[in-house]
């Protein structure tokens, strides 16, 4: 799963950016990258070459060396002692080279450099994506726990199809941001999380926490009409801002997550809930089973996201830098130039050449 920080914009033109900037590097730097594995490959050769020369001639030289020391121990038979020593050292001198240069023989004789088909081995989306994850997931209010291990807890369980935002300003009738967002192969998923403990009870449309040893907790805000409230806003926003999608509203799923460990949850507690409800395995376990529908595309997610943020900065109350994807696509692109050129001209650069 991808987390992406709620300041960025232009995410479907960003996306569409990296894209056409990909395409643009692999056309410039293509040929470019080939030319010089080219030559880094003739070079590669050339070494390989000449130390294969070096140690065929040393395996000759050795039995050649030996027969010599052999024929001068039979004729010069008043040295045959130190001419047998001479014979003895030197293969002894052999097979302690061939022993502790094992790998360089092997390399020599199998490791030929083999000719390597060039790519641009620089992925613009991976660092495109990589760069709009937010810093951190810190935690300023212990109602803000919850959140951190809920998404820390989707983050180890979707794959990378799935993107997650957290704490965007949704609704414009209160200090209102959705806890988390979710867009994946099967639409919008919307969470009110809710970091409670102990039993979880709602009666008269009161809910509250029970606990055995200290005084129950009322909560004068409900966690199904929160959930409520910014499920009307975003497919309010959807509809206002991008009516070609307003067939989306089918795909606008999610409610209320309990992630803390030790919340009890029994349906016969809960009473007149207007949204769904669950611990966050169980929420887990239903992302996963949740049908794909094809036309929710990653275009669409971003548009949606991008509309979203654009609500959310028009209304936010506190002042917050945005960014700009596009922008970034653009700088990832100058910088990803700039290195390919400087490893091009190490790979075509003759040794020895400054």
């Amino acid at each position: 799963m991808r987390l992406i920080d709620p300041r960025w914009t232009d995410l479907s033109i960003g996306w569409q950016t990296v894209q056409a900037l990909q395409a643009r590097l692999e056309a410039e730097f293509g040929r470019a990258v080939q030319v010089g594995f080219n030559r880094k490959y003739r070079r590669e050769q050339a070494e390989w070459q000449k130390k294969r020369r070096a140690v065929i001639a040393g395996a000759a030289l050795f039995p050649l060396s030996v027969i010599a020391l052999c024929l001068a121990t039979f004729y010069f038979r008043e040295a045959a002692c130190v001419l047998a020593w001479w014979t003895m050292t030197v293969m002894v001198i052999f097979v302690t080279l061939i022993v502790a240069g094992w790998n360089y023989l092997r390399e020599v004789v199998s490791g030929q450099p083999k000719a390597q088909r060039a790519r641009v081995a620089v992925s613009l989306a991976d660092r495109w994506w990589q760069s709009l994850a937010p810093p951190s997931l810190g935690i300023e209010k212990h109602g803000e726990r919850g959140e951190v291990d809920f998404l820390g807890h989707l983050a180890r369980a979707l794959p990378d199809s799935w993107l997650a935002v957290r704490g965007l300003l949704t609704s414009a009738h209160m200090v209102s941001d959705t806890d988390a967002l979710l867009f994946g192969p099967s639409g919008l998923w919307i969470f009110e999380v809710k970091y409670w403990s102990g039993r979880i009870v709602k009666k008269d449309g009161v809910w509250k926490q029970e606990h055995r040893k200290r005084e129950d907790k009322v909560h004068d805000q409900a966690p199904d009409e929160q959930w409520l409230r910014q499920r009307d806003e975003i497919l309010k926003t959807i509809q206002m801002r991008l009516p070609h999608l307003a067939w989306t509203s089918s795909l606008l799923h999610g409610g209320v997550v309990f992630s803390h460990p030790k919340a009890e949850l029994v349906r016969a507690n809960i009473e007149g809930n207007t949204a769904s409800y669950g611990p966050a395995s169980a929420w887990v376990e239903r992302l996963w089973q949740s049908p794909a529908d094809e036309r929710f595309t990653l275009e669409v997610q971003l548009e949606i996201l991008d509309a979203l943020v654009t609500w959310a900065r028009r209304n936010e109350r506190q002042t917050v830098e945005y960014l700009s994807s596009k922008d970034k696509a653009e700088q990832l692109y100058e910088e990803a130039a700039a290195l390919l050129r400087e490893s091009v001209a190490l790979m075509v650069k003759e040794p020895g050449a400054r």
